[in-house]
């Protein structure tokens, strides 16, 4: 259950992830955010953000019918959070929590989809236990953030099977310590994040075969989920409105 409090007066106190949510239709809770609006003793009336994960959020109010798990979605509101580009992240797993680090800001920052990548040099593949497990953690971050889209964590996925798919994408990025700045981007762009140990020589030749334009993102080295990180923001500031 995932949520944003704010204290003002007449402002939205609360954020919660409802798939279903839909304007003018009243909608389930689950037992968990059922329990969450009980212990934090919202007073009839207070208004509730509702938000589907896809792009849209509501406002509803706080009745006593939200006891028994009914709520209803009264308007939609107006949402300017999204990055005028859809950024998918290719990145390889670092070990750990860094792991949860990276898809918590990167999720923040506006990426729309995450796809834990294998590399000939990668150490840690996340299963689908953990796959789970780091959905949450995107919804927990876009309600934080006020994103209304969540990104989608896909199954992981080798370099290769990547490759296959990058014909999809306008903009091909690889992050490279040997690389020029991030160009202005106007499409779906699609971004590789290597291992700690960097890519293999045939993976930079395959992707620049490919298509991918190498893009260097500090003078320094960067670990794995600071290296994701510093990506998706400057896909997100290069973005072109169009």
């Amino acid at each position: 259950m995932s949520e944003k409090q704010h204290n003002h007066t007449g402002k939205v106190r609360l954020r919660l992830y409802v798939p279903t949510a839909t304007a003018g239709k009243e909608v389930r809770l689950d037992k968990e955010q059922i329990r969450h609006l009980k212990v934090l003793r919202l007073q009839e009336g207070q208004k509730i953000a509702l938000f589907d994960g896809k792009g849209s959020a509501f406002e509803a109010t706080y009745t006593e019918k939200v006891s028994e798990g009914k709520i209803l979605c009264e308007k939609r509101l107006d949402s300017h959070t999204e990055p005028p580009i859809r950024i998918t992240l290719a990145s390889a797993a670092p070990k750990g929590s860094r792991m949860d680090t990276l898809i918590e800001k990167v999720s923040e920052l506006g990426v729309f989809e995450i796809i834990p990548t294998i590399y000939q040099r990668s150490v840690v593949e996340p299963r689908e236990g953990k796959i789970e497990r780091l959905q949450k953690i995107t919804i927990e971050a876009c309600s934080q953030s006020e994103r209304n889209i969540v990104p989608m964590i896909s199954q992981s996925k080798k370099f290769d099977e990547v490759m296959k798919i990058s014909d999809e994408f306008k903009h091909k990025i690889i992050c490279h310590k040997d690389g020029s700045e991030m160009p202005i981007l106007d499409g779906e762009t699609l971004i590789l994040i290597g291992p700690e140990g960097d890519f293999a020589q045939s993976e930079i030749e395959a992707a620049q075969r490919a298509g991918f334009t190498k893009v260097k993102l500090a003078s320094s080295v960067l670990r794995v989920e600071t290296a994701a990180i510093t990506a998706v923001a400057l896909a997100a500031i290069r973005a072109k409105h169009l």
